[in-house]
């Protein structure tokens, strides 16, 4: 086999190891960032471990969701909205609808959604045959400005290439 085949072959197993490592490492990553799961809590104290370890207790207490009073708010933001709580000592507040979208939105794989999406749109039918049309009345448009531009530009050059009338010889010349 010819050194250069070989060379060619070794790029490409070692591009494929370095793409499998890639994404091995973004999932890890996403996994990471994401934490562990979280188990629901238990109704009641229960002991937990295993036979030779000691029962660690898991409370109830370590969860705990506090909702206020809000008398003052009409019925509908009451009952739809989310109070703050504390959850192990940390006070998690809930993202507004509009934090929700940005952070959706700024995903790649949304960006990529909705750029094919708009080429998608773009390239039917009916919006080729919409965006020519307007692409040919504004470059008429455009050659009827420059034709009547040009007509203007003659008409002044023309006019003032006349001779004078004898009826203005007399404002200055004797």
């Amino acid at each position: 086999m010819p050194s250069d085949v070989v060379v060619l072959v070794a790029t490409a197993v070692l591009a494929v190891v370095t793409v499998v490592a890639a994404v091995v490492a973004v999932l890890a990553a996403r996994r990471v960032a994401r934490g562990p799961a979280a188990a629901p809590p238990a109704p009641s104290p229960q002991p937990v471990g295993r036979d030779d370890a000691p029962p660690v207790v898991v409370s109830s207490d370590l969860v705990r969701v506090e909702r206020t009073r809000q008398p003052d708010l009409p019925a509908p933001e009451r009952s739809g909205a989310l109070a703050p709580r504390v959850v192990e000592g940390r006070v998690v507040v809930p993202p507004t609808q509009d934090q929700v979208v940005a952070a959706t939105l700024s995903r790649p794989q949304v960006r990529l959604a909705v750029v094919a999406e708009g080429l998608a749109h773009a390239l039917r039918p009916e919006s080729r045959d919409r965006i020519s049309a307007l692409m040919r009345r504004e470059y008429r448009g455009r050659r009827r400005e420059r034709l009547r531009a040009g007509r203007r530009a003659a008409r002044a050059a023309h006019a003032s290439a006349l001779p004078t009338a004898p009826a203005d010889q007399w404002l200055g010349e004797r």
